[in-house]
C-alpha cells in the first residue's frame, strides 16, 4: 500500500516567505563619534593636514644682576593623510527588480554603508599600534588593569573629561564581572545582572562602550583607551552613493564610496588594553 507522504506530495505544499528581508546583526560602530574631527580642513581639496604642536616649556630662575635666558625650542608638527579610500559596488540586473516584491535596492543600500562606515570605524580601531601606553591584560581583564590605564592616563596630565574607551565583548564580559563596578553593596546603584541596560557606563572617568571591531591580531584584541584629542579624522567626501544604468549588464550599477584619513595626534593619550584573543 503506497502512502501519500511530503515527498510524493511535494509539488502540493507551498513554500512561504517572510514579507521582509532580514539583516545581519552589524558590530557597533563608535570609533568616529569619539574622536577629534577635521573634515572641515579638507572639505575642498588637499591631501594632507599639518597640526603644528607647541613643546612645553619650563620657568627659569632668575638671578640678580644677571640677564634672562631667551628659550627657542624647535617646534613640531604631526601630519594626517587622506589616503583612505573605501567603496562596496553592486550590479543589481533588472530581471531581480522585475521578479522581486522585496525592496532589494534598499536592502543593498544598507549594506554598502555599513560596509563602508565599518572600514572607517577599523582604521580607527588600527591605530592601536601608536598607543603611548600598552596594558596587558592576559587571559581577565581586571581593576589593576582599569587603574594602569587610568594612571597611565593621569601621568601624561590627560584631562579627566572626555575620556573613552571602546572594548570587545570579551573585555566587556570581563568587567561586569567586577563586583566594585556592579554590585549595589560597592556602588549603591543597581546592578548590571539586574538592570536593564546591563553595561558599564563610566569607570574611573572613562565611558565605556562595546564594539567587536577592536582589532583582533589572533593572539590579542586591542581595546582602546583615549581622549577626544588623542585621534583625529578627516572625512573629506562622507559617504555617497553614485549609480547609473548598464546596458551591458541590463541593471543598475552601484557604488557606495568615502576617502579620509586617520592619525595619532596624542599617543601620550592613547592606551592599547591587550587581553588575550
Amino acid at each position: 500500500m503506497g502512502n501519500v507522504t511530503v515527498t510524493t506530495a511535494a509539488k502540493f505544499i507551498a513554500e512561504k516567505w517572510t514579507r521582509k528581508i532580514e539583516k545581519p546583526f552589524y558590530k557597533a560602530l563608535y570609533f568616529a563619534d569619539l574622536v577629534l574631527r577635521r573634515d572641515e580642513l579638507v572639505s575642498d581639496s588637499g591631501n594632507k593636514i599639518n597640526i603644528p604642536f607647541l613643546s612645553s616649556y619650563d620657568a627659569r630662575d632668575k638671578s640678580a644682576g644677571t640677564a634672562v635666558t631667551y628659550d627657542a625650542n624647535t617646534e613640531t608638527e604631526i601630519e594626517l593623510t587622506i589616503n583612505k579610500h573605501k567603496y562596496l559596488a553592486l550590479i543589481i540586473e533588472d530581471i531581480v527588480k522585475v521578479q522581486t516584491h522585496y525592496a532589494v535596492a534598499e536592502a543593498y543600500r544598507d549594506a554598502q554603508k555599513e560596509a563602508v562606515t565599518r572600514a572607517m570605524d577599523y582604521d580607527l580601531a588600527s591605530l592601536h599600534a601608536s598607543a603611548g601606553t600598552n596594558v596587558s591584560g592576559g587571559a581577565t581583564v581586571d581593576d589593576a588593569d582599569m587603574l594602569s590605564i587610568a594612571l597611565a592616563l593621569d601621568l601624561a596630565d590627560v584631562p579627566q573629561s572626555e575620556r573613552s574607551g571602546v572594548v570587545g565583548a570579551k573585555v566587556m564580559g570581563d568587567l561586569r564581572n567586577v563586583n566594585k563596578y556592579n554590585t549595589y553593596d560597592n556602588t549603591g546603584k543597581t546592578g548590571t545582572a539586574v538592570r536593564k541596560d546591563n553595561l558599564l557606563a563610566n569607570v574611573y572617568n572613562m565611558d565605556i562602550f562595546m564594539s567587536n571591531n577592536v582589532v583582533d591580531d589572533l593572539t590579542n584584541t586591542h581595546n582602546l583607551f583615549f581622549h577626544k584629542s588623542a585621534i583625529s579624522l578627516a572625512v573629506q567626501l562622507k559617504p555617497t552613493y553614485k549609480m547609473e544604468d548598464s546596458v551591458d549588464y541590463i541593471g543598475v550599477k552601484s557604488v557606495l564610496h568615502a576617502i579620509y584619513g586617520v592619525a595619532v595626534e596624542r599617543s601620550a593619550a592613547f592606551v592599547d588594553l591587550e587581553r588575550n584573543s
